[in-house]
């Protein structure tokens, strides 16, 4: 972890799903990189602070460096996959309907798209908040 790295933001809960039996996911946004978390797996729920899978209570906390970079340690640890900003292509979200779910697409540069349910139109707001954060070129929304 480069020491100018700085978390952005992020949640976890079940407004993400892996598939439709893996409900319950994290992703957070720091100013280089991307990390998925599994809650179930990963242990999601030892995130200090956490409040409904946002740090300290907030969607895009206003963190010290040094809880900026422990909370990164801290996700580091739980991580089922990260990208690094500058090997993403495009981030790709779709709104969740009435009755379905939406999806976020990651696409690296090389390599197999992360793929994210969104199981609620929360999770949707969320995720361009801090999508167009994060990487404002790479983002398309629909």
């Amino acid at each position: 972890m480069e020491n100018s790295e700085v978390l952005l933001g992020g949640f976890a809960g079940g407004f993400l799903a892996r598939s439709l039996t893996h409900i319950g996911y994290g992703i957070y946004f720091t100013t280089s990189r991307l990390i998925g978390i599994d809650l179930g797996a990963n242990g999601g729920g030892v995130l200090g602070g956490t409040l409904a899978g946002f740090i300290h209570g907030e969607l895009m906390p206003k963190l010290s460096s040094e809880e900026s970079a422990e909370t990164i340690i801290d996700l580091e640890r739980m991580k089922e996959f990260e990208i690094e900003k500058d090997q993403i292509s495009r981030i790709e979200l779709k709104r969740p309907g009435l009755l379905g779910t939406g999806l976020i697409v990651i696409t690296p540069k090389e390599g197999k798209p992360e793929k994210i349910t969104l199981r609620h139109r929360i999770a949707y707001d969320r995720l361009i908040t801090l999508t167009k954060a994060f990487s404002l070129e790479v983002v398309r929304s629909s």
